[in-house]
């Protein structure tokens, strides 16, 4: 199946790869995920012999494009990952491998694959990005590996959003804190100030002052341990971003005013997440009533995207113009 998305994607064209969004798809995964024991038998019998150095491009192939992305939007180069993936990663998953090899492949081809994921969903397109996750699911499921189930789960509830399904964006973040439970406190703290997120768009500001309180929580817990690589990106001002979002939409202005602070310097080359930093100073500058300020921001965040390929920042900076309320996951 991932042979198959791989070579649709690689095509380029739009019309073939956007498929509707199903919510009721992802159910029965989701539930086996996190209650089936890992599979018994994770070797490969085919031709191609899978070396260490076979998963290692794979890792710095999904890290520089993963990189790009940051830099560009998702909409620039995510049909050429895909013909890498297809080239390189199909003969490797039919190949010849070890348990131990198996693995360390299948994981790398889950970071692969959800990087591409959050490419589709940048470019708008959910029904591939929901396809892409439910592959990764599988993967992730078949080496029990809890920190990238609740990956797939988060971005569900980011998917679920942009069908406007409230309750199911808070499950998908709840089946993320529940998949976490034993994950590397960084795992952790992702997963909760997803939660917040969740629970902001679900209108509950208590509880998103809880799930935020918790996520600092295991994120002060993680600077004495180590998370998995491909969560390196989330740093402290990631976390305080990400929280800055959740009480904006939650209406509380001074905290997110107070978190936004925190988030406030990011690196150059993480030119989309300055641009979500913009959109959400702009949303709490609208629920001070600061209409001047408001439309300097939005100004801001908007010739910041300049040389973004992002159809969803896109329709977030429409809204933002607008002064419509920050909804966008």
């Amino acid at each position: 199946m991932l042979s198959k998305l791989w070579a649709l994607d690689a095509m380029r064209r739009r019309s073939v790869v956007k498929s509707a969004f199903s919510p009721s798809v992802f159910g029965p995964a989701s539930r086996e995920a996190l209650v089936m024991p890992a599979d018994a038998a994770i070797g490969g019998h085919g031709q191609h012999r899978v070396t260490a150095a076979d998963i290692d491009l794979l890792d710095e192939q999904t890290r520089l494009y993963g990189k790009l992305d940051s830099q560009h939007g998702g909409g620039k180069f995510r049909s050429v990952f895909a013909s890498m993936m297809d080239t390189h990663a199909t003969p490797m998953l039919n190949g010849s491998f070890s348990a131990r090899t198996g693995r360390r492949l299948y994981g790398s081809v889950v970071d692969a694959v959800l990087a591409m994921a959050s490419m589709a969903y940048d470019d708008q397109l959910p029904g591939l990005a929901q396809r892409y996750d439910l592959q990764a699911m599988r993967l992730a499921q078949a080496i029990g590996d809890r920190a990238r189930i609740t990956r797939v789960h988060i971005h569900q509830a980011r998917l679920a959003a942009t069908q406007g399904g409230q309750a199911d964006v808070l499950a998908h973040a709840r089946s993320a804190v529940l998949a976490a439970e034993g994950a590397p406190p960084l795992v952790r703290a992702y997963a909760c100030v997803t939660e917040a997120r969740a629970w902001a768009l679900n209108g509950q500001p208590d509880q998103v002052v809880a799930a935020v309180k918790r996520a600092r929580e295991f994120f002060a817990r993680a600077q004495s341990s180590t998370g998995p690589a491909w969560l390196e990106w989330f740093d402290f001002r990631e976390l305080e971003g990400q929280t800055a979002w959740a009480f904006a939409v939650a209406g509380l202005a001074e905290q997110g005013a107070q978190a936004l602070k925190e988030a406030s310097v990011l690196s150059s080359d993480r030119t989309r997440d300055t641009v979500e930093l913009l959109i959400t100073e702009a949303e709490l500058a609208r629920l001070r009533g600061d209409s001047a300020e408001h439309a300097a921001v939005a100004k801001r965040a908007s010739q910041a995207s300049q040389h973004l390929m992002s159809r969803r920042l896109s329709e977030r900076l429409d809204r933002l113009k607008a002064g419509e309320p920050l909804r966008g996951f």
